[in-house]
């Protein structure tokens, strides 16, 4: 099998394959039917609030409700004195309602 043929049965099976996904193409439906109605998105994407300070410090002013969850959700994962503002914040508005067996517990202390 020369160079030549090899070359021209790869061109043909490529020639090929371009001509049945034109014929697919063909007959593919173009027009799909109209909704009566707008599709309602189920989800609505809330636009994401950045932290206003990268510190775990105490903040400056007291924290609004939406700030403190943000606080809240940032340092989930350590004591701070900033947790614990946003702690006060929502237990002050109603937000958290602390479990009464822990009320005893000093924060940042170990049980």
């Amino acid at each position: 099998m020369g160079a030549w043929q090899i070359v021209h049965s790869i061109l043909a099976v490529v020639v090929g394959c371009a001509f049945a996904m034109v014929g697919v193409a063909c007959v593919w439906p173009i027009n799909r039917p109209r909704r009566d109605r707008p599709v309602e998105r189920r989800c609505r994407l809330r636009p994401v609030e950045w932290p206003k300070a990268w510190t775990c410090g105490p903040p400056d002013q007291p924290f609004t409700v939406a700030d403190a969850h943000v606080a809240m959700q940032l340092h989930r994962e350590h004591d701070c004195a900033r947790k614990h503002a946003a702690f006060d914040a929502l237990v002050a508005a109603g937000r958290i309602h602390p479990d009464s067996a822990r009320q005893h517990r000093l924060w940042g202390k170990p049980w």
